[in-house]
């Protein structure tokens, strides 16, 4: 049986990982470090000797490295621990899995790119706007540069069944609005929200694949473009509140720089035919839904 071993797996896509993977063929190992608890293993991925042993006991054939520092903000304030774990820990994972000969599928993202001229496709050259881009294109450079065998995979913004609401970017817009009905939200951004549950589909589908037909770049996006102040918007509509107390913000309004529209175009899947979606606005309700039940 396959061993695939999941870096985050107490976060959004890591959960959805350690799931998805756990139904399938699949021998799962999650790793984790504030919330983790069992199944899920507590680890410092910054302590390279803790993580060598892992995997020496392990010993993967799939490591999936989920984990990242990823509120754009938080990286600009914290750059040391961002680079910490965005770069440092992807470069000895990358080193690691080479000398296991295991495959490393690393989780990186659409901030890549400036969001000047989309659609961006797998050989787009990137151009990061913040300090989190930054590090995620070091983290690409070094997965690829350290094996053939390694894969980059490229996400937009995510959602799917959070633990909190304020746990998503998506979905801690509802939050937003449940508690200021009269708020406003930017309007100038364009995102691409995609489920984990179909990032992980897609994933267990390429692990499926031999590793000769998965390496170098992949793009995994939903193709339903929304800014905040839309889906703020839907949120007002789910929460019966007047829409009109949701007003938007046309220009750039956060401290880290955001790129104006990272479309991914998933070439490299479709010609493996390879797709997994879902009505966003409907996706997006019954989360919220199930929230407010609660």
């Amino acid at each position: 049986m396959t061993k695939v071993l999941i870096t985050g797996a107490t976060g959004l896509l890591g959960r959805a990982l350690f799931r998805v993977f756990s139904q399938q063929d699949f021998c799962v190992t999650g790793t984790g470090f504030s919330r983790a608890k069992a199944p899920i293993k507590q680890i410092d991925l910054t302590n390279k000797d803790n993580v060598t042993e892992l995997l020496n006991t392990i010993e993967p054939d799939i490591i999936i490295h989920a984990a990242a520092e990823r509120k754009p903000d938080m990286c600009e304030n914290n750059k040391a621990h961002t680079k910490a774990l965005n770069l440092a820990v992807t470069e000895h994972l990358a080193i690691e899995a080479k000398r296991l000969n295991a495959r490393l599928f690393f989780i990186s993202t659409d901030y890549v790119f400036d969001g000047t001229t989309p659609p961006y496709f797998e050989a787009s050259t990137p151009n990061p706007l913040n300090f989190y881009g930054e590090t995620k294109v070091l983290g690409e450079q070094c997965v690829l540069s350290v094996s053939a065998n390694h894969t980059v995979i490229r996400v937009p913004v995510l959602y799917g069944d959070v633990e909190t609401l304020s746990e998503s970017a998506i979905t801690t817009i509802t939050e937003q609005v449940h508690t200021n009905p009269i708020s406003k939200h930017d309007n100038w951004a364009v995102r691409y929200p995609t489920h984990v549950e179909d990032i992980a589909k897609t994933l267990v589908d390429l692990a499926n694949l031999p590793s000769s037909e998965t390496t170098g770049i992949f793009h995994v996006s939903d193709h339903q473009a929304y800014t905040k102040f839309q889906i703020a918007t839907l949120t007002a509509s789910l929460l019966n509140l007047d829409k009109s107390g949701v007003t938007p913000i046309n220009e750039p309004s956060q401290s880290a720089n955001r790129p104006h529209n990272c479309a991914l175009k998933d070439t490299r899947l479709s010609a493996l035919n390879i797709h997994h979606s879902r009505p966003f606005s409907e996706a997006f309700a019954n989360i919220v839904k199930t929230h407010l039940d609660h």
